[in-house]
């Protein structure tokens, strides 16, 4: 009887650390990348470099191999990412530049870690922002209690508006006067276009203020890896919303020392090489202060490739509404939480991260705003093999009017590149094309004059879905 009684006993206290363990808030980390191809892993196929520690994510997690963000281009696609709603709704429908009176997410927006706040979860930001950098724009005005990072993309350079810390660490020979004549000139360059401003001399920031000038790229990766580690072992007593937005491949392309010439071919991977061994010390962190049960951790890239990656086998990249443009590769890691070892190739997009995360910390949808995203959380659990997203939709990186759309199978395309100083478009690349996507993922076959009724049937769904994103707006 004793003996029964024992055992009564130990099964009521593992039941009871169980339960314990399974009403703890789950933690959400999201590493963004800058700037990379939807081939550009080795578990996503590429033969270029290695990425185990992202291998590994894969391999225990879901890999996502028609995953897409809201566009081509990275403000109007980090607006969507955070909001759950498409960029031309939130008033990002185009990159941002370090300008004067330069717009930015507005403060009425709800971001993931505003909407996390409801259940008291810390909040950082670690890497690049790119949403305004006027100080109401900023991150700790839009739900983050700390942010270290670059303001906008690495290729820009400092604003005027933007407080400096007393303490300021100047390189490269700067004087407090010579950043200030940058300050200058910049704002009297950018007047005449982003092409002209100064470049490749982004501030780093602390908070609200610039804390360094230029900013030390090659150290970038290693330091906002630190960073994002402190947070883990700062905040590991209650929950917490991380996210990781690394400032590359994205160009101009620096590497920590240990890490250049990694991969064997280009400086390009051997940046998605160090970005994988961030990925693996943020792991080792979670680990070490028990924290990998109780997590949910994504993986993905703002855009396609700059012209030093890979989108094969998908036509197109960044600043495109080609595949390679918009799908990106995509991993959700999170033990207990969802079906280890799935890979799927259902549509899902990253405006579906902010309606799962909600589900998954229990906290009810914002009311009053028409939301873009769905809840995958079922798709992820793997109690449904069937996406709740059937639809996705295109933008070129300038443009405020949809040029595609995916539904099911079937793609419309208007524009498929991008018109620029460096590709000229031939009559073939203005035409109007459909493709089905699950017979030729590559966008290789325009099918159009086959199926005009499927084509106009999409188009007209397209300028509905326009007019009402228009609506809103207004």
């Amino acid at each position: 009887m004793k003996k029964y009684l024992f055992l009564l006993l130990i099964l009521i206290s593992v039941s009871s650390v169980f339960s314990q363990t399974s009403d703890k808030q789950p933690n959400f980390i999201i590493i963004f990348t800058d700037d990379q191809g939807y081939e550009d892993l080795s578990c996503f196929g590429s033969k270029n470099l290695k990425t185990p520690n992202i291998d590994k994510m894969a391999d225990e997690g879901v890999k996502l191999t028609s995953f897409y963000v809201a566009s081509s281009v990275c403000s109007p696609s980090r607006a969507a990412l955070l909001t759950g709603r498409m960029p031309k709704r939130v008033g990002v429908p185009r990159v941002l530049f370090p300008k004067k009176n330069e717009k930015g997410l507005p403060s009425e927006e709800i971001t993931i870690a505003e909407l996390l706040k409801e259940k008291n979860y810390a909040t950082a930001l670690v890497g690049k922002w790119h949403l305004g950098h006027d100080k109401k724009y900023l991150p700790l005005n839009q739900g983050f209690d700390s942010y270290f990072g670059i303001p906008y993309s690495n290729n820009m350079s400092i604003a005027s508006g933007i407080d400096i810390s007393p303490n300021v660490v100047l390189n490269d020979g700067y004087t407090l006067e010579k950043m200030h004549s940058d300050i200058s000139r910049v704002e009297v360059e950018s007047k005449k276009g982003p092409k002209n401003a100064l470049k490749n001399k982004p501030p780093l920031m602390r908070g609200n203020e610039i804390v360094e000038y230029p900013t030390n790229q090659t150290t970038l990766t290693e330091r906002y890896t630190n960073e994002a580690v402190s947070f883990i072992q700062k905040n590991k007593e209650k929950p917490f919303f991380l996210y990781l937005a690394h400032s590359f491949p994205h160009v101009p392309i620096f590497v920590g020392d240990k890490f250049k010439g990694s991969s064997g071919t280009t400086p390009y991977y051997d940046a998605v090489q160090e970005i994988d061994w961030s990925v693996g010390e943020v792991f080792k962190a979670l680990k070490e202060n028990g924290l990998d049960e109780n997590m949910i951790v994504i993986f993905t890239s703002d855009n396609g490739p700059n012209s030093h990656g890979s989108a094969k086998p998908l036509k197109g990249r960044k600043f495109d509404t080609y595949e390679g443009g918009q799908r990106v590769p995509a991993i959700f890691w999170a033990p207990n939480k969802i079906k280890q070892g799935i890979v799927s190739d259902e549509i899902v997009s990253s405006l579906d991260i902010f309606p799962t995360i909600a589900k998954y910390a229990g906290i009810s949808m914002p009311k009053g705003r028409v939301f873009d995203g769905y809840d995958i959380s079922k798709l992820l659990k793997g109690k449904s093999k069937k996406s709740p997203r059937k639809e996705m939709y295109f933008y070129s990186s300038n443009s405020t009017k949809i040029d595609g759309v995916r539904v099911g199978d079937w793609k419309y395309v208007i524009n498929g590149y991008r018109k620029t100083s460096w590709r000229k478009l031939t009559k073939e690349d203005t035409k109007i094309k459909l493709f089905n996507l699950k017979e030729n993922k590559s966008e290789a076959e325009n099918v159009i004059e086959l199926n005009y009724k499927k084509a106009k049937k999409l188009l007209k769904r397209m300028n509905y879905f326009d007019a009402e994103l228009e609506k809103d707006i207004l």
